[in-house]
C-alpha cells in the first residue's frame, strides 16, 4: 500500500516525521539509501527523464539530488535534497519505506545554513521540545535568512537551552555577544520545524502552540518553567510579563489548567511600545509553584525559596533596632543591593525599604545606583 493523504492526516501529530517539516528544509541521505528511494522514483515513472518531467524538474538537477553534490568552479558541494521535493515522491512509497529513509538521513539544514547532523528523527513532542520553543518566544530570535539565537545572560539557562537541543542531533552551535547579551546561536532548520510543526512564529510571536494544551503535565511544566526563567520575576511579588495580551491570556490559562491559581492580567502601558501584561501568582500559591513550575535560573529559585520562607516566618514583626543592626553587620562584610539585603532578612522590598530610607536619613549608611539596583553601603 503506498503513502497517501489520509496516513497523513491521520498521523497522530505529538510526532513529527520528515514530511511534516517545513518546505524550507533540505536533507541529506546516506548513499545507499538515497540510490535506493531514487532507483524507485526512476522505476514508478520509466526512467529519469520522465520522472523529472513528472517532479517538474530538468533532468540535471535531479541528477543532482540522486549524486549528493553539485560542481560549481570544478569544486565539489553537497547537495541537499530539498523537503518540498520529497513530498512530491510521497505517494510512491509505502510508510514503512519511508520510516526506513528517515533513518538513513544525515544531515538537516536550511539553504545556506547551519547542519544538524546524524539528526533524531522523527520529531517526538517532549519537555524539552516545548522548553525550547517557549525560550524562543520569550528571548529568542528567528527571522528571515539569519541564524537564530536564544538570548539571555544566566550562563546556567543558555548551557539548558544547548542541552536541550540535542533532541534534534547534533547541531552546529556556538555563544557570540547579540548587543549586551550572550546568545547561543544554532541551526536555522531546528527554528523552522518548529514553527512549521506547531504553527506558531518566533518573529512577533502572537500565540502559544496550540499542543502545549493536551501535551503532559511534565511538557506543561517544562513549558511554564522555562517561560518564568525568562520572563518571570520574584521580588515583592511573583510575576511573570509579555508584551501581547493573546499570549498572557493563554499562559493564564495554562497555569490553571495546572491547579494554580493566578491573580487578574494586569496592563501596564509603555510609551512607543506595545502595553506589557503582566499576571501576578499569589502569595498563598507559592509552595504549589515551586512543586509544580518553580524555576531552573538559580538567582530566582533562591528568591523564591526566600520568599516562602519568608511567609512561613512565625515572627511577623520585628525590633526595629534590631533589624538596622543587621542590616549594619551586612554591610560590614560587603556593599550588598537592596535585594540582597531583604533576601538576607527575609523581607520584601517595600519591607526593608523604609528601615533603608531611615538610616540613610540618619547618616548611617549611603547609596549609590538606581532603583531596585541600589548598592548600599556603611558611612
Amino acid at each position: 500500500m503506498n503513502f497517501n493523504d489520509k496516513e497523513i492526516r491521520n498521523d497522530v501529530k505529538t510526532t513529527f516525521h520528515l514530511w511534516d517539516f517545513s518546505d524550507t528544509i533540505y536533507f541529506l541521505i546516506k548513499p545507499e539509501a538515497r540510490k535506493i528511494y531514487f532507483n524507485k522514483i526512476y522505476s514508478f515513472y520509466g526512467n529519469k527523464r520522465k520522472a523529472a518531467k513528472n517532479l517538474e524538474l530538468s533532468p540535471k538537477t535531479i541528477r543532482t539530488y540522486e549524486d549528493g553534490f553539485s560542481v560549481k568552479h570544478k569544486i565539489k558541494h553537497p547537495q541537499y535534497t530539498p523537503a518540498r521535493f520529497f513530498k512530491k515522491t510521497l505517494h510512491i512509497f509505502d510508510l514503512e519505506f519511508l520510516e526506513n529513509l528517515e533513518k538513513n538521513v544525515e544531515a538537516l539544514s536550511v539553504r545556506n545554513g547551519l547542519d544538524v547532523k546524524n539528526p533524531k528523527l522523527p520529531i517526538s513532542e517532549s519537555p524539552e521540545l516545548y522548553s525550547i520553543i517557549v525560550h524562543m518566544i520569550a528571548d529568542g530570535s528567528a527571522s528571515k535568512r539569519c541564524t537564530p539565537y536564544y538570548g539571555n545572560s544566566c550562563q546556567s539557562l543558555r548551557d539548558n537551552f544547548k542541552t536541550n537541543l540535542n533532541i534534534f542531533g547534533e547541531a552546529e552551535i556556538s555563544e557570540s555577544k547579540v548587543g549586551g547579551t550572550i546568545g547561543v546561536n544554532f541551526p536555522k532548520a531546528i527554528t523552522d520545524i518548529l514553527s512549521h510543526c506547531f504553527n506558531i512564529a518566533f518573529t512577533h510571536p502572537n500565540k502559544l502552540p496550540s499542543q502545549i494544551f493536551t501535551a503532559s503535565l511534565e511538557c506543561k511544566k517544562a513549558f511554564l518553567q522555562a517561560l518564568f526563567d525568562d520572563e518571570g520575576t520574584i521580588s515583592t511579588n511573583l510575576i511573570v510579563g509579555i508584551h501581547n495580551i493573546s499570549i498572557m491570556e493563554e499562559i493564564k490559562a495554562l497555569i490553571n489548567s495546572i491547579g494554580i491559581e493566578t491573580g487578574n492580567l494586569m496592563i501596564h502601558p509603555y510609551p512607543y511600545k506595545k502595553d506589557k501584561i503582566t499576571l501576578r501568582i499569589p502569595t498563598k500559591e507559592y509552595i504549589k509553584f515551586k512543586d509544580l513550575i518553580g524555576f531552573s535560573h538559580p538567582q530566582k529559585a533562591a528568591n523564591l525559596e526566600i520568599a516562602i520562607q519568608r511567609k512561613n516566618r512565625e515572627q511577623r514583626t520585628r525590633d526595629m533596632n534590631y533589624i538596622e543592626e543587621r542590616i549594619l553587620r551586612i554591610l560590614e562584610l560587603k556593599p550588598s543591593k537592596t535585594m540582597e539585603l531583604a533576601n538576607e532578612l527575609l523581607f520584601t522590598i517595600n519591607g526593608i525599604n523604609p528601615h533603608l530610607k531611615r538610616m540613610l536619613n540618619d547618616g548611617l549608611i549611603t547609596k549609590r545606583g538606581y532603583k531596585n539596583e541600589f548598592i548600599w553601603d556603611i558611612v
